[in-house]
């Protein structure tokens, strides 16, 4: 099927956490209220758009939401009541079309390119769609598209509960406009080094020659890139997932000034946590791919460190810690991580198709 053929949605609920918590407590829909603590240690998970005016927004800390916004209420976390209410929704876009991605607890792809809903029409499929999340009291943007690339972004352009169409004789010219930090997938770091080679919008990496792009960010990485500017996303949309990491971290009470204080921390509370979301009673029964640590310090700057290695070794995970730890600067450390990524169910699969 040609990828102008293609009819790819992607919905995305609307400060969904926020709009969880309104159903729960309806007192809420009238006050600037945040999901996630308020403390000096806390973190804001979601804002609602009350909240947003005053310039509150995800991931900030909770005390300069409060100064930010001193009528700010905070609403603890409810994870299991996001949870549900997200797979009460996947159900009902499941029997709309079989071809529904989750990207998240609050995103998800929809390939309607052989829906008979609304006659055929992906745009009002999708208007009825979110018509019934906002009967549910948890509304939703869109973007439509004939890729995932575009329609991901063209969720943000009319938001909140609105949605954007950009047809495939129009997705070339739509990314020509783009800022390249709107491209899914391109850090601080990369945009850095674009940006100092003088691409600044999706024109400027359209008009680049591939061998530049790559010599910017890497063979793959400037592969991608080039192809996706051009207008070139066949990605489909995935109706069966793969775990692909697990892990567990978690926000400490008080910073740790000691590497053994964080080993200590890391051996009575993570390692356990890990093995437990395993589902392992023997790290050797675990196959991985990599093992990772993540140390967030007291000025929210994080430092990742990765290792290759085939079973978990506890060890391991603590010479990346010496390692991360050495990069702190006399910072305290207020988050620590440890995960490992798994190995792709499908790789001797694939391996094998391209042998034969």
């Amino acid at each position: 099927m040609s990828d102008s053929n293609r009819k790819i949605a992607l919905l995305d609920l609307d400060a969904f956490f926020a709009s969880v918590e309104v159903l729960r407590d309806p007192n809420l829909a009238d006050v600037p209220f945040a999901v996630g603590g308020g403390g000096e240690r806390g973190v804001v998970a979601t804002a609602n758009y009350l909240a947003r005016k005053f310039g509150v927004r995800s991931a900030m800390p909770g005390h300069q939401a409060r100064k930010l916004c001193p009528q700010l209420i905070f609403v603890k976390p409810d994870m299991a009541a996001y949870k549900e209410t997200s797979l009460r929704i996947q159900q009902r876009l499941l029997s709309i079309t079989p071809h529904m991605e989750p990207a998240s607890i609050d995103e998800f792809y929809l390939d309607l390119t052989d829906n008979t809903l609304c006659q055929g029409s992906a745009s009002r499929t999708v208007e009825m769609i979110r018509a019934e999340l906002r009967q549910m009291g948890t509304p939703a943007s869109a973007g439509i598209s004939n890729q995932k690339m575009v329609a991901k972004i063209a969720s943000e352009e009319r938001k909140p509960d609105g949605q954007f169409v950009v047809e495939p004789a129009q997705v070339y010219a739509y990314i020509a406009q783009l800022p390249l930090q709107k491209i899914p997938g391109i850090g601080p770091k990369s945009l850095a080094r674009l940006q100092h080679a003088g691409l600044h919008l999706g024109a400027d990496v359209q008009l680049s020659e591939l061998g530049q792009l790559q010599a910017l960010l890497g063979d793959k990485a400037g592969y991608i890139l080039h192809q996706r500017c051009q207008g070139i996303d066949p990605r489909q949309v995935v109706t069966t997932s793969v775990r692909k990491s697990v892990g567990t971290e978690e926000t400490l009470r008080q910073d740790l000034q000691s590497l053994r204080a964080v080993e200590q921390f890391t051996e009575r509370e993570l390692l356990p946590s890990l093995k437990r979301r395993l589902k392992v009673s023997r790290w050797q029964d675990a196959k991985i791919k990599t093992q990772t640590v993540k140390l967030k310090f007291n000025d929210f700057q994080q430092t990742t460190v990765s290792r290759a290695s085939n079973r978990i070794s506890p060890s391991i995970f603590y010479a990346l810690l010496r390692e991360a730890w050495d990069r702190r600067k006399g910072r305290g450390v207020r988050l620590i991580g440890i995960s490992v990524t798994l190995p792709d169910p499908d790789s001797a699969k694939q391996l094998e198709l391209e042998l034969e």
